[in-house]
This record gives C-alpha cells, structure tokens and sequence, in this order.
C-alpha cells in the first residue's frame, strides 16, 4: 500500500506549478496570489474610473468619442468583470494559471475595443494596453503569453488601420501604434525569456535553501545527540552555540545565549582567551575544575579564519571518564582479591594458628612469648588488609538509595560524638538548602563519612578534646552540584603526602591502620558517582570534599 502511494504521489518541482507550468520568479514566495489580487484591485480601480468619465459626458480628456455608447457598455462590462475578478482572486478559484490567461485575455480585448470606441490609441490609452499584455509574461512566461501579445498587437494594428481609413486620421497615430505594438513584442519576449531564466536560477536556489536549511538541522540534531559537549565562542567571548551535552555541564545555565563565557565559566575563559592571544589555530587541551567542583577536559579549535573566527570547543566530563576506568578497575580488583584469598589467606591462617597453639606452650621465655605476640599482631593486621581489599570489591554495585541529609547526617554526628568521646560542641553541622538529599548507597556514605571524621580524630591532634571538627554541606549555585565538606583544626597533612594521599597502602603511621582508609572511601565514592578530594586550607587544618554528581 505504501509503496502504490508514493507512485501516485505526484511530485512537484520547485521551479514549476502542480500543473507543470513555468513559475516566475517574482512567485517563488510563501504567497504567490498576492500580484493576481493586486491585479484585481488595479482594474476594479480602472473600470471605476472609465465608468465615471462616461457618466461625466466625456469630457475628461476626450475619451469615449468615437462611439461613446460603445465606451460606456464596455467600461461598465469591464466594471462588473473586475468586480468577479476580485472575489475569483480571494477564493483562488479556478487555478491561478487560468486566471492569469482570462484576465489579461479579457482585459486584451475590452481595451482593444475601448480604443476603438475612442477613436485611436491617444488620451493615454496606449499605456493602459500595454500592461496586461506585458504582465502576463510577467506572472506566466511562456508560449502563451508570447501567443497572446502577437495576437494583441496584430488586433490592435487592425484596429488603428481601420480607423485610419474610416476617419482619414493622421498618419502618425499609425507609426505610434506601430512602434507601441513593436514595443509591447520586444518587451514580451525579453521579459519572458529572462524570467524563464531567473524563475529557474531562483528555484534551484530556493532548492539549495532548503538543502542548507535540512544540512544545518541534521548538523544541530548530531550536535544535540553528542555525548561529548559541544561550544561555539566568538572571538569577543560570546557564546554563540551550545548543544545540551555543553550546557549541563556548565550546570544548566539560564539565558545563555549572547552571553558572555566569563559568566559561566571563568576558568574557561582564561584559557580561551590566552588561546585567541597566542596559541590559536594550534589545536591545545586543558583541564580544569569548573566552579571548583566539576572537571573537565576541554579541547579548542579554530572555527573560520584567525582574524574573524570563532573557537570551537570539545567539553569532556572528566568525572566520567573515571567511571569507566573504576569499572575496569573494580573488575580486575575482583579477580586480585579472589587470588589473594586463595594464595594468601589460607598460609596466613595456619601461621596465625600455629602461633595461637605455640603462645600455649609452658615452656617459651619471655624472648620468644614476645616473637610470637609479633607474629599474632602482624597476622591480625594482614587479615584486616584483606578483608579490606574483599569488601571493597564486594561492594561494586552499590544499593543507592535517596539520603536526606538533614535528617542522616544528624543521627551520623549523634552516633559519631557518642563512640569516639567527642562532645557535642566539638562537632558542627551545617546543610543549605535544610531539604538537600543525595543518592548514595547508605551502607557506603556511612563507611566513607566514618572513615574521614574517625581520621581526623586520630591524626589532627595529640589531644582530642582540642579537636574542632565541622561537616557542612551546600549547593553550588553555578553548577547546581551538591558538596559535601569534613573540616577539622588539626595540623593539616604536608604537601608531599598530599599527593600519595588516596594512594592504596600509603600511610603516615607505621602503628596505626593499613593505608587503604582513605583508598577505600575514593573508590566508593566512585562507585557511588561521586568523587573525594582533598582541599588545602590556607589557615590550616585539613578538608576533605566529597563532590555528588547530577547522576546523584
């Protein structure tokens, strides 16, 4: 069925009508009616006029003369064709093809006959002749308006003969209806012929339009399809084009368009502008933190000329490219864990039994009970390294659920002060807006939350009851990211360790903990899409940040 439709589906050219038909130049718009009831409107205003010089008595400017019954029953027919004329033109009925042949056809023949009734082609009537002639190779270039002009000319050459021998008028009315008829020929022809040639350049450019116009829709539907964020900056730092990858990352700006880049994204700008400056057309990458909380790795290219270009610029989210990466990492973990559960767990078990059964013995001097308390303690901390690294893995797919900050964080930072001896004034908390929420797995925020506060208790001062310790959580207003800040008073971490700082096994204590604390609660925060950093206080102390993706 669908197939027979499309061989009946007529297909209509541009640069033709329905009917097959030459289509003008001047029609190849939206309303092509609108010169037809012009037209119409010109010759109601037309037959009014020569209607009202007949019922004057003839007198302006002698028309009607000759035989001025014959004038005023023409002018009144022409009155009431007009009339019809314009009521066809609104309704569009019948084609518009035929009613541009039977008004210039009917005009043709009433002004013949007006001139003959007026006795020649003077008082003016000459101009009034040559138009419906000449607008109908205007309107319909082609064969039959070249058909109708020869035939007008001819009847109005045999009308100006006749009148001559009847009248014996002068001679030079005939030469200026020659030289009007003459006129009204070449002029036909050359309008016809080059209307046919710019009705067909304006429908093949029409054509391209309209390809242009599908190009540049395909080219803005792949843009807005991309995963990857896609800007267009002119070289005065207005945005000109962001697909919706670009503009969630930048945090959904409102009433971006024309706006300057330095109000959405500072730190890119920067860059932007020292690339217009001095690097550009080279193609260069950077990485930066937008607003201080979402990284991104964006790419610049020149888009035109240097001088007059815009600059083209990739977005990549950063924060999901380490996605990825934990998932491969979290499935290579899973098969390391499984190996050290075999080849490990097993030989250290019977160490930490053999020892248990040798510390029984009645006969060990105080040298060797205090090997075999070395041996036990080491044990114990290696089967903690690996139950550590087992849950970790464990716990690839977290069970997320909606978290309401106020609420849990409250009842954490009860439960936390009660266990670690800590009082009530020695920890603050802080939300805005009150009604924030996160998706997180709760088994998992507990353990990371836990693991921060339970580090700067140990390690921020000598003395806990000196200990300061502060969780405040906002919502960044430019990229409507949720943060999540631990904050302590204590005496910072150097900035050598910074940089080992989530590294697996890194510790500053040889006596305390397996350094995968900190390891562990990164890599559930990844799991969770969200990342942990560590901030450097300029007054000191120690902040640890827990960035909450839009996924959260």
């Amino acid at each position: 069925m669908q197939s027979k439709t499309r061989q009946l589906t007529p297909r209509i050219d541009r640069g033709k009508n329905p009917e097959g038909l030459p289509v003008s130049a001047f029609l190849l718009d939206e309303n092509t009616w609108s010169p037809l009831q012009l037209y119409s409107i010109y010759r109601l205003i037309l037959a009014g006029a020569l209607v009202t010089i007949g019922l004057t008595g003839h007198s302006f400017a002698q028309l009607g003369s000759f035989q001025p019954a014959l004038f005023d029953a023409t002018s009144l027919v022409y009155l009431c064709i007009a009339l019809i004329g314009i009521f066809l033109a609104h309704f569009r009925w019948p084609s518009f093809s035929d009613q541009v042949y039977l008004h210039t056809g009917i005009d043709t023949m009433l002004l013949l006959m007006l001139v003959y009734a007026n006795g020649g082609l003077h008082s003016g009537l000459d101009l009034l002749f040559g138009l419906p002639v000449i607008l109908a190779n205007v309107l319909r270039p082609g064969q039959y308006s070249l058909f109708l002009s020869a035939v007008s000319v001819l009847a109005l050459l045999a009308i100006q003969l006749y009148l001559q021998s009847t009248l014996h008028i002068d001679s030079s009315e005939l030469s200026h209806a020659g030289l009007l008829t003459f006129f009204v020929l070449i002029i036909s022809w050359l309008v016809g012929d080059w209307l046919e040639k710019a009705s067909k350049t304006a429908a093949l450019a029409k054509k391209r339009g309209h390809d242009i116009a599908s190009l540049s829709q395909l080219n803005q539907s792949i843009l807005d399809q991309l995963q990857m964020g896609i800007l267009v900056v002119e070289r005065s730092g207005v945005i000109r084009h962001m697909n919706p990858r670009a503009w969630e990352m930048l945090g959904e700006p409102d009433h971006w368009r024309s706006q300057p880049l330095k109000s959405l994204a500072p730190e890119l700008n920067i860059h932007l502008q020292h690339w217009f400056k001095y690097t550009c057309p080279k193609v260069v990458s950077y990485d930066i933190k937008h607003w201080q909380t979402t990284e991104l790795n964006f790419r610049l290219s020149q888009l035109g000329s240097r001088d007059k270009g815009a600059a083209l610029i990739y977005l990549e989210d950063i924060t999901e490219q380490r996605e990825k990466q934990q998932g491969v990492k979290m499935a290579s973990l899973g098969q390391l864990t499984a190996n050290i559960a075999h080849e490990i767990r097993n030989p250290l078990g019977a160490i930490s039994h053999a020892a248990q059964l040798l510390s029984e013995s009645p006969d060990l001097d105080k040298a060797d009970d205090r090997m075999v308390q070395i041996i036990q303690s080491n044990s114990k901390r290696m089967n903690v390294t690996i139950e550590s690294v087992l849950n970790l893995s464990r716990k690839k797919n977290p069970n997320k659920e909606d978290i309401h900050l106020q609420t849990w964080l409250g009842e954490f930072v009860h439960d936390f002060s009660m266990q670690s001896g800590l009082k009530a004034s020695q920890v603050s908390l802080f939300i805005k807006p009150i009604d924030a929420a996160v998706r997180f797995d709760s088994t998992h925020f507990h353990q990371v939350l836990w693991n921060l506060c339970r580090n700067a208790v140990k390690y921020a001062f000598d003395d806990a009851t000196q200990l300061q310790l502060s969780i405040k959580c906002s919502l960044q207003a430019k990229t409507k990211t949720m943060m999540l800040n631990v904050i302590d008073n204590g005496v910072g971490i150097s900035a050598d360790n910074q940089q080992r700082l989530f590294e697996p096994f890194f510790t500053t204590s040889s006596s305390q903990g397996t350094g995968l604390g900190l390891f562990m609660a990164r890599e559930l925060c990844l799991t969770n899409n969200a990342y942990l950093e560590y901030i450097k206080l300029p007054a000191g102390g120690s902040c640890f940040r827990i960035i909450f993706s839009h996924k959260n």
